[in-house]
Formats: C-alpha cells, structure tokens, sequence
C-alpha cells in the first residue's frame, strides 16, 4: 500500500530516467503469423515486455491521515463517483517522487483540507482517492508518449489493498477512461478488473 506499481504489456522497449519508467522482459505476448516460401503458414512469438514503474504515492498516506479500515468502508460505501473532486492532491508520505516523474523534491500536496463538518472526512478521502487515481492516469499517459505499444491499456488487473475498495476501482476506471477516449466519455473503454492471482508465487510458476 505504500506504493503505486503500474505495468504495461508493450511490445516495445521504453526506458526514461526522467520519468522512472523501466522495462522487464516478458516471456512472449503472443503470436504472429509469417507466410512462408512455401505458403504455409509460421507462428513467431513476438517481443514483448512490461513497461512501468512505481510511484511514492500509494494508500499508506490513509493510515497517515488516521483513516481506519471501518472508516473507510463506511465513506466508500456512499461516495459519489462519478464527479470530480475538487480538491488536487498529489498524497505522498514523505518528500520525493520517483514515477511517473523522477524528483526527488517532490513535496505532499495534502492542501487545503475540507473544512469541518459531518462530510468533511468523506470529501477528504475522496479528494486522496481521486489523487492516487491521477497519478495512475498520469503514468499510463507518460508510458504511452514514450513508445510502449499499446500506447494505453483496455484492461488494467489490479492487486493489493486497494483492489477491496470497489468505489475507487470506479474511480480509476472512470478517469482512465477519460485519456483512452478522445471525446471524453467514460461509459466505455478502459475496465478495471481484480486479478485472480496477485502471488509472486504464481508468476514464478509461470516463467518455470
């Protein structure tokens, strides 16, 4: 919870210290079909990796704000969604930012706090969920205008704490789907979906 890790499946090579965005190799992405001389047919693996990188940001900055596992439920269950907070926050912990740009005096912007009242902690929460959002929406863009291939993601498998949280996987899915779409709808484009399997373990398997 204490960082926001973002993998792309790109059939390109992107790396930009700038931006803290490096590329692993993956085994393969797929297949392509080659004719032959002969007219057969030939399937090639094609190249790929993932691109990404991971920011300071992430839901630790929750636990710093004394946010409580029922708390957060409580106001989750009731937030609304589908507008804007009006609140630009950039939630880290601590000074210094690594993704998706490389600085390290990056400070918290956790200013101005809505001001007190029943709502106050629910537009709060709101307003940091939606920040954690805009950094997620902010790197995919950054990895697209480097090179990898898809530019930007039609289906993003989320793990961690914050997979639990069904209102901000709308959240993310919304603003997501406002950089997929030029036109700015958000009915459609980008689904956010909980992976099945967010062991190590498993993607260990996978490559033996």
């Amino acid at each position: 919870g204490s960082t926001l890790a973002i993998k792309l499946l790109s059939r390109s090579f992107v790396e930009d210290s700038s931006t803290g965005v490096y590329s692993h190799r993956f085994p393969v992405l797929g297949s392509e079909k080659n004719v032959d001389a002969d007219g057969t047919k030939a399937e090639e693996a094609e190249e790929a990796w993932l691109v990404g990188g991971a920011s300071n940001v992430g839901c630790a900055v929750l636990r710093q704000e004394n946010f409580s596992n029922e708390e957060l439920a409580e106001l989750s269950q009731d937030m609304d969604i589908s507008t804007d907070s009006p609140f630009s926050y950039y939630p880290l912990t601590k000074k210094g930012e690594r993704f998706p740009l490389a600085d390290g005096n990056k400070k918290p912007v956790l200013e101005p706090k809505p001001e007190s009242g029943s709502e106050s902690r629910s537009e709060y929460l709101k307003g940091i969920l939606q920040g954690i959002s805009s950094v997620e929406q902010m790197g995919f863009e950054v990895l697209g205008k480097l090179g990898a291939n898809p530019s930007f993601p039609t289906v993003v498998m989320t793990c961690g704490g914050g997979a639990k949280n069904d209102a901000w996987l709308q959240m993310r899915q919304r603003l997501l789907r406002q950089s997929s779409n030029k036109d700015g709808d958000t009915t459609e484009g980008v689904n956010i979906l909980k992976a099945e399997n967010a062991e190590a373990s498993f993607g260990a398997a996978i490559l033996a």
